[in-house]
């Protein structure tokens, strides 16, 4: 009886020690994309994702894009950066820029970063075009789970980011988009996923 006792109070000290890393995990998630900043910036950096053939931007991506948009036209930032790559003949950041022109952003408050395959390589790319342009701080506008990432990839870049997470309707796999950002934070974190 003793032993079965012994036996459950380390079962649940290995349990509560093998789950303390994931729920710190989900808070840095939630913490850093979840809550919106009201803060004003120098730009909105709006990441890259899926486009449908036609140049259509999928929905997680048109969420994206209304979010910005709606933040350009409070006055929150003068300039949004779009960023992303892509495969075949377009760059995810070209579809981005044709959207907003399209709904009256003019051209010339739209910086693209056609390059980046990673959330590293945006934050990367774009902390370069920031700089070119003087600029200091950037709300990061994803969706709410994503944005802890990018906010991180840019911040170790040197610069300063507020919270912008995006609305639209929650995405059919976002349980497994959380647990990706839920894994992928304290890499980029330690910045590991530069050692490929």
């Amino acid at each position: 009886m003793a032993a079965k006792t012994t036996i459950r109070k380390w079962g649940k000290r290995v349990l509560i020690l093998l789950l303390l890393p994931v729920v710190l995990a989900l808070l840095c998630v939630v913490a850093g994309g979840a809550i919106e900043s009201t803060s004003n910036a120098d730009c909105i950096v709006v990441p890259g994702a899926a486009v449908r053939r036609g140049r259509t931007p999928s929905d997680a991506l048109r969420y994206r894009l209304e979010a910005a948009l709606a933040l350009y036209r409070n006055q929150r930032a003068p300039y949004i950066i779009v960023t992303g790559g892509g495969e075949g003949d377009y760059a995810e950041a070209e579809v981005m820029a044709e959207w907003l022109i399209a709904r009256g952003v003019p051209p010339t408050a739209i910086l693209r970063e056609t390059k980046a395959a990673t959330t590293r390589d945006s934050g990367i790319n774009v902390a370069g075009l920031m700089r070119q342009h003087g600029f200091k701080t950037a709300l990061v506008c994803s969706q709410w789970f994503h944005v802890a990432r990018t906010r991180l990839c840019l911040e170790q870049e040197g610069l300063r980011t507020h919270a912008a997470p995006c609305g639209g309707n929650t995405l059919v796999r976002e349980p497994m988009f959380v647990l990706r950002e839920m894994a992928a934070l304290p890499v980029y974190a330690l910045r590991l996923d530069e050692l490929r």
